[in-house]
Protein backbone atom coordinates (compact mmCIF):
# COMPACT_ATOMS: atom_id res chain seq x y z
CA UNK A 1 0.00 0.00 0.00
CA UNK A 2 1.26 3.31 -0.70
CA UNK A 3 2.70 4.96 2.26
CA UNK A 4 3.22 9.05 2.93
CA UNK A 5 6.79 8.57 2.77
CA UNK A 6 6.28 8.09 -1.22
CA UNK A 7 4.12 10.69 -1.57
CA UNK A 8 5.82 13.32 0.45
CA UNK A 9 8.74 12.52 -1.95
CA UNK A 10 6.79 13.04 -5.34
CA UNK A 11 5.32 16.50 -4.05
CA UNK A 12 8.32 17.78 -2.51
CA UNK A 13 7.26 18.03 0.92
CA UNK A 14 7.74 16.92 4.36
CA UNK A 15 6.03 13.71 6.17
CA UNK A 16 4.51 15.39 8.93
CA UNK A 17 3.32 18.26 5.74
CA UNK A 18 1.61 15.52 3.83
CA UNK A 19 0.21 13.81 7.19
CA UNK A 20 -1.61 17.44 8.02
CA UNK A 21 -3.09 17.53 3.96
CA UNK A 22 -4.43 14.36 4.22
CA UNK A 23 -5.95 14.64 7.87
CA UNK A 24 -7.52 18.37 7.03
CA UNK A 25 -5.07 20.51 9.32
CA UNK A 26 -6.13 24.46 7.62
CA UNK A 27 -2.15 25.35 8.67
CA UNK A 28 -0.94 24.23 5.55
CA UNK A 29 -0.96 26.55 2.03
CA UNK A 30 -3.93 25.52 -0.08
CA UNK A 31 -1.90 25.12 -3.39
CA UNK A 32 0.34 22.45 -1.23
CA UNK A 33 -2.73 21.01 -0.21
CA UNK A 34 -4.32 20.33 -3.29
CA UNK A 35 -1.07 18.54 -4.42
CA UNK A 36 -0.74 15.94 -2.14
CA UNK A 37 -4.13 15.57 -2.38
CA UNK A 38 -4.15 15.20 -6.23
CA UNK A 39 -0.87 12.87 -5.94
CA UNK A 40 -2.90 10.26 -3.02
CA UNK A 41 -5.17 9.82 -5.05
CA UNK A 42 -3.41 8.91 -8.48
CA UNK A 43 -1.41 6.63 -6.43
CA UNK A 44 -4.94 4.80 -4.79
CA UNK A 45 -3.94 5.81 -1.15
CA UNK A 46 -5.62 4.54 1.63
CA UNK A 47 -5.22 5.92 4.88
CA UNK A 48 -3.91 3.83 7.76
CA UNK A 49 -6.70 4.46 10.32
CA UNK A 50 -9.41 3.02 7.51
CA UNK A 51 -7.31 0.24 6.79
CA UNK A 52 -7.46 -0.59 10.61
CA UNK A 53 -10.98 0.04 10.99
CA UNK A 54 -11.91 -2.62 9.01
CA UNK A 55 -9.94 -5.06 11.16
CA UNK A 56 -11.31 -3.17 14.48
CA UNK A 57 -14.87 -2.17 13.48
CA UNK A 58 -17.67 -4.50 11.59
CA UNK A 59 -19.77 -1.91 9.38
CA UNK A 60 -22.12 -4.98 8.79
CA UNK A 61 -22.06 -4.69 5.05
CA UNK A 62 -21.37 -7.53 2.25
CA UNK A 63 -19.90 -5.72 -1.01
CA UNK A 64 -20.60 -7.15 -4.56
CA UNK A 65 -19.10 -7.07 -7.79
CA UNK A 66 -20.45 -8.71 -10.59
CA UNK A 67 -20.86 -8.94 -14.29
CA UNK A 68 -17.98 -7.35 -16.91
CA UNK A 69 -16.64 -3.89 -17.52
CA UNK A 70 -20.01 -2.96 -18.91
CA UNK A 71 -21.90 -4.27 -15.77
CA UNK A 72 -23.54 -6.84 -18.40
CA UNK A 73 -24.37 -8.84 -15.11
CA UNK A 74 -27.70 -7.30 -14.80
CA UNK A 75 -28.67 -9.02 -17.85
CA UNK A 76 -27.30 -12.65 -16.46
CA UNK A 77 -29.96 -14.99 -15.75
CA UNK A 78 -29.02 -16.22 -13.02
CA UNK A 79 -28.69 -12.70 -10.91
CA UNK A 80 -31.96 -12.51 -9.15
CA UNK A 81 -31.41 -16.22 -7.45
CA UNK A 82 -27.94 -15.44 -6.68
CA UNK A 83 -28.83 -12.37 -4.69
CA UNK A 84 -31.92 -13.41 -3.54
CA UNK A 85 -29.44 -16.26 -1.49
CA UNK A 86 -27.19 -14.02 -0.54
CA UNK A 87 -29.65 -11.35 0.43
CA UNK A 88 -31.70 -13.84 3.03
CA UNK A 89 -28.40 -15.22 4.36
CA UNK A 90 -26.31 -11.97 5.06
CA UNK A 91 -29.60 -10.17 5.84
CA UNK A 92 -30.65 -13.17 8.61
CA UNK A 93 -26.94 -12.24 9.86
CA UNK A 94 -27.83 -8.34 10.57
CA UNK A 95 -25.53 -7.93 7.22
CA UNK A 96 -26.54 -5.23 4.18
CA UNK A 97 -25.66 -5.32 0.84
CA UNK A 98 -23.70 -3.01 -1.20
CA UNK A 99 -23.75 -3.51 -5.35
CA UNK A 100 -20.33 -1.94 -6.88
CA UNK A 101 -22.05 -0.31 -10.37
CA UNK A 102 -20.29 2.84 -10.49
CA UNK A 103 -18.02 2.89 -14.25
CA UNK A 104 -17.20 6.21 -13.86
CA UNK A 105 -14.91 6.46 -11.02
CA UNK A 106 -11.57 8.56 -10.93
CA UNK A 107 -9.93 5.51 -9.12
CA UNK A 108 -9.17 1.83 -10.72
CA UNK A 109 -8.59 0.74 -7.67
CA UNK A 110 -11.53 -1.96 -6.32
CA UNK A 111 -9.71 -2.70 -2.87
CA UNK A 112 -9.73 1.41 -2.19
CA UNK A 113 -13.29 1.69 -3.69
CA UNK A 114 -14.09 -1.46 -1.00
CA UNK A 115 -12.05 0.65 2.16
CA UNK A 116 -14.19 3.92 1.13
CA UNK A 117 -17.65 1.95 1.42
CA UNK A 118 -16.19 -0.05 4.47
CA UNK A 119 -17.07 -3.22 3.16
CA UNK A 120 -16.58 -5.92 5.96
CA UNK A 121 -16.18 -8.88 3.47
CA UNK A 122 -16.76 -9.35 -0.86
CA UNK A 123 -18.73 -11.57 -2.85
CA UNK A 124 -17.55 -11.53 -6.44
CA UNK A 125 -20.13 -13.19 -9.54
CA UNK A 126 -17.76 -11.97 -12.74
CA UNK A 127 -18.42 -12.63 -16.05
CA UNK A 128 -15.56 -11.87 -19.43
CA UNK A 129 -12.66 -10.57 -18.80
CA UNK A 130 -13.43 -9.15 -15.22
CA UNK A 131 -12.41 -12.90 -14.22
CA UNK A 132 -8.80 -12.45 -15.14
CA UNK A 133 -8.37 -8.56 -13.92
CA UNK A 134 -5.43 -8.28 -11.55
CA UNK A 135 -6.99 -5.29 -9.98
CA UNK A 136 -9.36 -7.57 -8.69
CA UNK A 137 -7.21 -9.95 -7.50
CA UNK A 138 -6.03 -7.01 -5.20
CA UNK A 139 -9.13 -7.75 -2.88
CA UNK A 140 -7.76 -11.44 -2.16
CA UNK A 141 -5.03 -10.08 0.11
CA UNK A 142 -7.18 -6.86 1.97
CA UNK A 143 -10.71 -8.33 2.66
CA UNK A 144 -12.11 -11.79 3.08
CA UNK A 145 -13.10 -12.85 -0.27
CA UNK A 146 -15.66 -15.43 -2.01
CA UNK A 147 -16.23 -16.02 -5.78
CA UNK A 148 -19.30 -17.63 -6.87
CA UNK A 149 -18.85 -19.69 -10.33
CA UNK A 150 -16.33 -16.90 -12.07
CA UNK A 151 -12.93 -18.18 -10.91
CA UNK A 152 -10.08 -17.47 -13.85
CA UNK A 153 -8.84 -20.78 -15.57
CA UNK A 154 -4.88 -20.22 -13.66
CA UNK A 155 -4.75 -21.40 -10.06
CA UNK A 156 -5.52 -19.15 -7.80
CA UNK A 157 -5.77 -19.69 -3.64
CA UNK A 158 -9.22 -17.87 -3.37
CA UNK A 159 -12.36 -19.13 -1.46
CA UNK A 160 -14.79 -20.23 -4.04
CA UNK A 161 -18.34 -21.92 -4.53
CA UNK A 162 -18.84 -23.67 -7.92
CA UNK A 163 -20.95 -26.04 -9.58
CA UNK A 164 -19.56 -29.47 -10.45
CA UNK A 165 -18.84 -28.55 -14.02
CA UNK A 166 -17.13 -31.28 -15.11
CA UNK A 167 -19.45 -33.89 -13.39
CA UNK A 168 -22.61 -31.98 -15.09
CA UNK A 169 -20.60 -32.04 -18.56
CA UNK A 170 -20.14 -35.71 -18.31
CA UNK A 171 -23.94 -36.04 -17.42
CA UNK A 172 -24.40 -34.41 -20.47
CA UNK A 173 -22.35 -36.53 -22.82
CA UNK A 174 -23.16 -39.53 -21.24
CA UNK A 175 -26.97 -39.15 -21.75
CA UNK A 176 -26.28 -38.33 -25.68
CA UNK A 177 -24.12 -41.42 -26.11
CA UNK A 178 -26.87 -43.54 -24.52
CA UNK A 179 -29.29 -42.46 -27.12
CA UNK A 180 -27.12 -43.52 -29.51
CA UNK A 181 -25.04 -40.20 -30.67
CA UNK A 182 -21.22 -40.59 -31.70
CA UNK A 183 -20.44 -37.68 -33.50
CA UNK A 184 -21.22 -34.66 -30.97
CA UNK A 185 -20.23 -31.09 -31.62
CA UNK A 186 -19.48 -29.26 -28.36
CA UNK A 187 -19.88 -25.73 -28.46
CA UNK A 188 -18.10 -24.47 -25.30
CA UNK A 189 -17.71 -21.50 -23.35
CA UNK A 190 -14.58 -19.19 -23.43
CA UNK A 191 -10.89 -19.56 -23.22
CA UNK A 192 -10.50 -17.52 -19.49
CA UNK A 193 -13.24 -19.30 -16.97
CA UNK A 194 -11.93 -22.58 -15.05
CA UNK A 195 -16.00 -23.80 -15.80
CA UNK A 196 -15.70 -23.96 -18.70
CA UNK A 197 -12.71 -26.11 -19.25
CA UNK A 198 -14.20 -27.80 -16.74
CA UNK A 199 -17.11 -28.78 -18.93
CA UNK A 200 -14.79 -29.86 -21.76
CA UNK A 201 -13.32 -31.88 -19.72
CA UNK A 202 -16.26 -33.81 -19.02
CA UNK A 203 -17.24 -34.30 -22.25
CA UNK A 204 -14.16 -35.24 -23.19
CA UNK A 205 -13.51 -38.00 -20.55
CA UNK A 206 -17.27 -38.78 -21.56
CA UNK A 207 -16.28 -39.72 -24.68
CA UNK A 208 -13.17 -41.52 -24.08
CA UNK A 209 -15.09 -43.45 -21.12
CA UNK A 210 -17.73 -45.04 -23.99
CA UNK A 211 -15.02 -45.50 -26.72
CA UNK A 212 -15.81 -42.23 -29.23
CA UNK A 213 -12.79 -40.46 -30.38
CA UNK A 214 -13.32 -36.23 -30.46
CA UNK A 215 -11.50 -34.31 -32.93
CA UNK A 216 -9.92 -31.25 -31.99
CA UNK A 217 -12.18 -29.04 -34.58
CA UNK A 218 -14.99 -30.67 -32.59
CA UNK A 219 -14.84 -28.44 -29.81
CA UNK A 220 -15.71 -24.48 -30.65
CA UNK A 221 -15.47 -21.70 -28.37
CA UNK A 222 -18.91 -20.01 -28.20
CA UNK A 223 -17.81 -17.05 -26.04
CA UNK A 224 -21.72 -18.16 -23.96
CA UNK A 225 -23.17 -16.08 -26.66
CA UNK A 226 -26.13 -17.28 -28.51
CA UNK A 227 -25.04 -15.55 -31.61
CA UNK A 228 -21.38 -16.90 -31.78
CA UNK A 229 -23.07 -20.26 -31.12
CA UNK A 230 -25.33 -19.86 -34.08
CA UNK A 231 -22.87 -18.62 -36.43
CA UNK A 232 -20.13 -21.27 -35.40
CA UNK A 233 -23.10 -23.92 -35.65
CA UNK A 234 -23.66 -23.17 -39.66
CA UNK A 235 -19.83 -23.02 -39.74
CA UNK A 236 -19.33 -26.13 -38.54
CA UNK A 237 -22.17 -27.81 -40.20
CA UNK A 238 -21.13 -26.94 -43.39
CA UNK A 239 -17.96 -28.56 -43.58
CA UNK A 240 -19.22 -31.77 -41.45
CA UNK A 241 -22.49 -33.19 -41.82
CA UNK A 242 -21.93 -36.15 -39.41
CA UNK A 243 -23.04 -34.64 -36.61
CA UNK A 244 -26.21 -35.83 -34.56
CA UNK A 245 -26.22 -34.00 -31.62
CA UNK A 246 -24.64 -30.46 -30.23
CA UNK A 247 -23.64 -30.16 -26.28
CA UNK A 248 -23.70 -26.02 -26.00
CA UNK A 249 -22.28 -25.36 -22.59
CA UNK A 250 -24.87 -22.88 -21.64
CA UNK A 251 -28.08 -22.82 -22.54
CA UNK A 252 -28.05 -19.55 -24.06
CA UNK A 253 -25.82 -20.78 -26.76
CA UNK A 254 -28.17 -23.97 -26.80
CA UNK A 255 -30.54 -21.65 -28.32
CA UNK A 256 -28.08 -20.02 -30.50
CA UNK A 257 -27.26 -23.54 -31.87
CA UNK A 258 -30.97 -24.25 -32.56
CA UNK A 259 -31.94 -21.15 -34.20
CA UNK A 260 -28.71 -21.94 -36.57
CA UNK A 261 -29.98 -25.71 -37.14
CA UNK A 262 -33.96 -24.41 -38.19
CA UNK A 263 -31.67 -22.28 -40.25
CA UNK A 264 -29.94 -24.88 -42.27
CA UNK A 265 -33.17 -26.72 -42.31
CA UNK A 266 -32.49 -29.29 -39.19
CA UNK A 267 -35.23 -30.52 -36.93
CA UNK A 268 -34.57 -30.83 -33.35
CA UNK A 269 -34.29 -33.72 -31.74
CA UNK A 270 -35.53 -35.12 -35.53
CA UNK A 271 -32.38 -34.40 -37.07
CA UNK A 272 -29.89 -33.25 -34.34
CA UNK A 273 -30.33 -33.64 -30.61
CA UNK A 274 -29.24 -30.64 -28.77
CA UNK A 275 -28.28 -30.17 -24.98
CA UNK A 276 -27.36 -27.07 -23.19
CA UNK A 277 -25.95 -26.35 -19.62
CA UNK A 278 -27.90 -24.15 -16.71
CA UNK A 279 -31.12 -24.59 -16.50
CA UNK A 280 -32.39 -21.09 -17.11
CA UNK A 281 -35.84 -20.41 -16.35
CA UNK A 282 -36.66 -19.93 -20.44
CA UNK A 283 -35.44 -23.41 -21.02
CA UNK A 284 -38.78 -25.01 -20.15
CA UNK A 285 -40.83 -22.53 -22.06
CA UNK A 286 -38.47 -22.94 -25.57
CA UNK A 287 -39.38 -25.35 -28.65
CA UNK A 288 -38.26 -27.67 -28.51
CA UNK A 289 -37.76 -27.68 -24.57
CA UNK A 290 -34.46 -27.85 -23.79
CA UNK A 291 -32.38 -30.52 -21.66
CA UNK A 292 -30.00 -29.12 -19.97
CA UNK A 293 -27.93 -29.05 -16.77
CA UNK A 294 -29.51 -27.82 -13.98
CA UNK A 295 -27.52 -25.68 -11.60
CA UNK A 296 -28.19 -25.22 -7.81
CA UNK A 297 -27.90 -21.65 -7.85
CA UNK A 298 -29.76 -20.52 -4.99
CA UNK A 299 -27.45 -23.09 -2.93
CA UNK A 300 -24.89 -21.78 -4.29
CA UNK A 301 -25.24 -17.90 -3.58
CA UNK A 302 -25.84 -19.45 0.64
CA UNK A 303 -23.23 -21.19 0.44
CA UNK A 304 -21.06 -18.68 -0.58
CA UNK A 305 -22.01 -16.30 1.74
CA UNK A 306 -22.04 -18.62 4.77
CA UNK A 307 -18.41 -18.88 3.82
CA UNK A 308 -17.67 -14.94 3.77
CA UNK A 309 -19.04 -14.83 7.13
CA UNK A 310 -17.42 -17.10 8.38
CA UNK A 311 -14.55 -15.69 7.50
CA UNK A 312 -15.36 -12.40 8.52
CA UNK A 313 -16.10 -13.75 11.95
CA UNK A 314 -13.12 -16.26 12.68
CA UNK A 315 -10.62 -16.50 9.69
CA UNK A 316 -7.71 -19.48 10.21
CA UNK A 317 -6.08 -18.30 6.69
CA UNK A 318 -8.32 -21.41 5.32
CA UNK A 319 -9.38 -21.70 1.69
CA UNK A 320 -12.73 -22.88 1.23
CA UNK A 321 -13.68 -24.87 -2.24
CA UNK A 322 -17.19 -26.07 -2.17
CA UNK A 323 -18.38 -27.92 -5.39
CA UNK A 324 -22.53 -28.07 -6.08
CA UNK A 325 -23.92 -31.29 -7.56
CA UNK A 326 -25.37 -30.44 -11.15
CA UNK A 327 -28.49 -32.26 -12.87
CA UNK A 328 -29.73 -33.30 -15.66
CA UNK A 329 -32.74 -32.12 -16.95
CA UNK A 330 -34.14 -34.40 -19.78
CA UNK A 331 -37.05 -32.66 -21.78
CA UNK A 332 -37.80 -32.40 -25.51
CA UNK A 333 -34.53 -31.58 -27.24
CA UNK A 334 -32.73 -34.36 -27.35
CA UNK A 335 -33.94 -37.81 -28.56
CA UNK A 336 -32.16 -41.48 -30.03
CA UNK A 337 -30.28 -40.74 -32.98
CA UNK A 338 -31.73 -42.35 -36.38
CA UNK A 339 -29.98 -45.72 -37.00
Amino acid sequence: MTNIKKIAKLAGVSVSTVSKALNGYEDIKAETKKKILEIAKEMDYVPNFMARGLITKSTKTIGVFFGDQTNSGFDSPFLVDYFSSIKNVVGEAGYDLLIFTNQKRDTSSYKVMCYEKGVDGVILILTGNKRTDEKIHELHEAFPTVYIDSLPQASLKVNFVESDNEAGAWDATEHLIKLGHRNILKIAGDTIAKGSYDRIEGYKKACQHYGLSVKDNWIQYGKYSREEAARLTKETFSQETDFTAVFASSDLMAYGVIDALRELGKRVPEDVSVVGFDDIDSAQYFNPPLTTIHQKRLQMGETASKILLDIIQDNDGTIRHVRIPTQLIGRGSSAAAKQ
